[in-house]
């Protein structure tokens, strides 16, 4: 394979200079490199709107131990992100969408966190105050998710009949 040239799934190539043996390459210009057939169109889980689908993309990079560029484009606007993933064994590419969908979960759960219950109101100038404000935010936001979670009413398993009502005894 000429230098220059990428194949999806395959290592990086050694092309030069480095005495590693690596290569070092801009993860945009990898990208841009990369022919047609290396993207997937795969969902990265259930947003507000309905399933969230991406074309996805991976390289191998890791010479000794399964690690990844993953690269997501947004097929609408063009936009593209990147994550670097590591797993002590092989997975298919299904696997690294999926854990890179859960990303968009622990996002709201923070922004949920800044306007529920002041996580990103601090002052603090030493790492154990501001440890200790972290932990009350989450331990507060937890209670009162648990909170929400006992008050949301029980449904039938039919939505259209009504549970039946208990026997009176008399």
């Amino acid at each position: 394979m000429p230098p220059g040239r990428l194949r999806p799934g395959r290592r990086l190539q050694h092309t030069g200079a480095d005495q590693s043996g690596a290569t070092t390459a801009r993860a945009d210009a990898v990208a841009d490199r990369l022919p047609a057939s290396a993207w997937h169109r795969q969902s990265a889980g259930a947003g507000a709107k309905g399933p969230r689908y991406y074309d996805w993309a991976w390289i191998e990079i890791g010479a000794d131990c399964p690690r990844h560029l993953l690269i997501r484009r947004n097929q609408s606007s063009g936009e593209i992100a990147f994550y670097l993933c590591w797993a002590p064994r092989r997975v298919p590419l299904s696997e690294l969408v999926r854990v890179a969908g859960t990303r968009w979960c622990i996002e709201e759960c923070f922004q949920a966190a800044k306007g529920q219950v002041g996580l990103d109101h601090y002052q603090v100038r030493h790492w154990t105050a501001w440890h200790r404000h972290i932990t009350l935010a989450m331990f507060a936001l937890a209670f009162l998710a648990a909170l929400a979670a006992d008050a949301t009413p029980v449904r039938t398993a039919q939505p259209n009949r009504p549970s039946a009502a208990p026997a009176r005894s008399t």
